[in-house]
């Protein structure tokens, strides 16, 4: 199977999860009064991640190599980081608050920028490596039982 095809699996799953994960945090917000904050962004990483693992056993009827699925694994997150970026400045630019996010930036200086991409990256690092994995494994199990299933 391509990497191509598992790269681009992952790109629409990830901007199909950022916009329910809006919508969620948006409902939750005004019928509930509760803001799930930034924690709610990791859902972003971790729906696509498992997706593309489910994708792959499904296609290979194995699981990922250790050393493939942490490469992988990498790109997802360079990916997840870019379309993040891109939905993030969409949705500033049309709402306003262009001028709130200039004075983020710039309260926490560039040191503490490369810090927290630093830290980011790592935690959403591991978390598509684990959950690509956890993703494969379901599925061949569920493979197994239907598998078990059909024979009489």
């Amino acid at each position: 199977m391509a990497t191509g095809y598992l790269l681009k699996r992952y790109a629409v799953v990830s901007v199909i999860t950022m916009f329910a994960v809006l919508v969620i945090s948006y409902l939750l917000d005004v019928f509930a009064g509760f803001d799930i904050g930034s924690g709610g962004s990791i859902a972003t990483a971790l729906v696509p991640a498992m997706d593309a693992g489910q994708t792959y056993a499904r296609r290979l009827m194995k699981q990922p190599e250790s050393g493939f699925a942490w490469k992988l694994s990498a790109v997802f997150v360079v990916i997840n980081a870019a379309l993040g970026l891109a939905f993030s400045l969409v949705f500033v630019t049309a709402f306003g608050g262009l001028a709130d996010v200039s004075q983020s930036l710039s309260e926490v200086g560039p040191t503490g920028w490369v810090i927290i991409i630093a830290i980011a990256f790592t935690v959403y690092w591991l978390a598509s490596r684990f959950f690509f994995g956890f993703g494969a494994k379901t599925e061949l199990k569920m493979q197994e039982k239907l598998a078990a299933k059909k024979q009489p």
